[in-house]
């Protein structure tokens, strides 16, 4: 009976370690599919989906953010200032740039359904600013994405600098969204103001890559910003970064061709 307790121990503990080893291998396989996928749209605007808060007797379950068809924030390794920043200012229309209209195509532009979805979901999230549940940075930014779905682009810039003024100074993540909105609207000049500041008050890869294909696209006889961009970002994110180095490459070789 010992020899038979032994040996069914053993093969518990076997498959106990087969299990564990597939867990670590799944959750491997999931980090490459994101990292796989994080930079196939860099110029999509990050929207932090807010869940509903669940109380229980002691605490309140920390809200969960998410990002819809863009790469998530990956912090590691930033170091952030623990002092209290400037507060930011939405920056004005740059001088030369000029938006003929502020409404574009939203993707629930013309369906009533998707339209009462993203009024509903203003006033949701709305209902949670100030209160604390969640930062107001990531309720701005979520809101004026919803603006973005509908095609308001006034309404958006105006929660964009709501988002900067709250959270401004240390992400980037508002300073990017403007860009993308900016870049829409025709005023590349704001755009560009706004994709810098991103990497400037938190120089992550994924707000490098967004400026540098700005730059290398929209901007692409400016060879010394270009240039002096690729080099501040490889020195914040490493020499032999892939994706940069491709990005250099390519927009090397349509500037000589």
């Amino acid at each position: 009976m010992s020899r038979f307790c032994g040996a069914f121990s053993l093969w518990y503990a076997f498959c106990n370690m087969n299990r564990n080893r597939l867990l670590i291998i799944g959750a491997g396989v999931i980090v490459l599919a994101t990292a796989a996928i994080q930079f196939a749209f860099p110029r999509t605007a990050v929207s932090p989906i807010v869940t509903e808060p669940q109380t229980t007797t002691a605490t309140t379950t920390a809200p969960t953010t998410a990002v819809d068809s863009t790469p998530a924030l990956n912090v590691t390794g930033v170091t952030v200032s623990t002092s209290v920043p400037a507060t930011q200012k939405l920056p004005s229309i740059a001088k030369g740039d000029t938006i003929a209209s502020w409404d574009f195509k939203g993707a629930y532009a013309d369906v009533p359904d998707l339209t009462l979805k993203a009024q509903v979901e203003i006033a949701r999230l709305s209902s949670f600013v100030g209160e604390g549940t969640y930062p107001d940075v990531t309720l701005y930014v979520g809101i004026a994405n919803q603006y973005d779905l509908l095609g308001d682009g006034k309404q958006e810039y105006a929660y964009l600098g709501r988002a900067i003024e709250a959270d401004g100074a240390i992400s980037g993540l508002p300073w990017h969204n403007l860009g993308v909105l900016m870049e829409r609207l025709g005023a590349l000049e704001t755009a560009r103001v706004a994709y810098e500041k991103a990497t400037l008050v938190q120089p992550l890869k994924q707000w490098y890559y967004a400026y540098l294909e700005f730059l290398t696209t929209r901007m692409k006889d400016d060879i010394v910003d270009i240039e002096k961009t690729f080099a501040t970002a490889q020195k914040n994110i490493g020499q032999q970064d892939e994706d940069l180095l491709q990005l250099y490459t390519e927009w090397k070789n349509a500037s000589s061709s």
